[in-house]
């Protein structure tokens, strides 16, 4: 598009015609422009539930059913035939899908590491794994018996819906 414009500009200047959808400074002359930002910064969001694709869920669901198969060596000998059955009902209960495939804050991991460690603490207690020591299912869960996970091999979850459902399930 062309600027008309009646006059002279002076010595130096021009007249243009800039369109920018976002400006934080703009200076067209400079040759170093620093923004400096203050206060809080965007919140990143997640993915919810209904954007995850179904392939990155199965993904996730996989890598979990890996991660609780490293104590299989201690589950009953009656569940053995069930235990990964089991696992996929659990996952497949609405309260536990809405939050055991949103990692949080936990590294190096891409479903909630913290709930299924939960949900194996509530199979040690109805003695559908037989081990009961915290550090020696850290060590074969996350080859490490200092890994944070220890500490929630010891607790049920937090949430009394899922804490209650999964019981449900399991005592079926």
């Amino acid at each position: 598009m062309e600027v008309k414009i009646d006059g002279n500009p002076g010595t130096g200047n021009t007249f243009q015609e800039v369109k920018i959808n976002y400006v934080e400074n703009y200076v067209p002359n400079a040759t170093t422009v620093i923004n400096n930002h203050y206060g809080d910064s965007k919140k990143v969001q997640l993915k919810s539930e209904k954007e995850q694709s179904e392939t990155d869920r199965y993904m996730c669901q996989r890598e979990i059913m890996q991660y609780v198969g490293n104590v299989k060596q201690y589950v009953a000998e009656k569940w053995k035939n069930r235990y990964e059955k089991t696992w996929l009902s659990i996952l497949e209960l609405p309260t536990v899908a809405s939050v055991v495939y949103e990692p949080g804050k936990q590294k190096d991991t891409t479903f909630n590491r913290n709930l299924i460690a939960n949900i194996i603490y509530i199979m040690c207690d109805l003695g559908i794994i037989t081990e009961g020591n915290a550090t020696t299912l850290t060590i074969a869960l996350e080859g490490d018996n200092e890994h944070p996970v220890r500490a929630q091999l010891r607790r049920k979850p937090r949430n009394p819906a899922i804490k209650d459902q999964v019981e449900r399930l399991l005592k079926e």
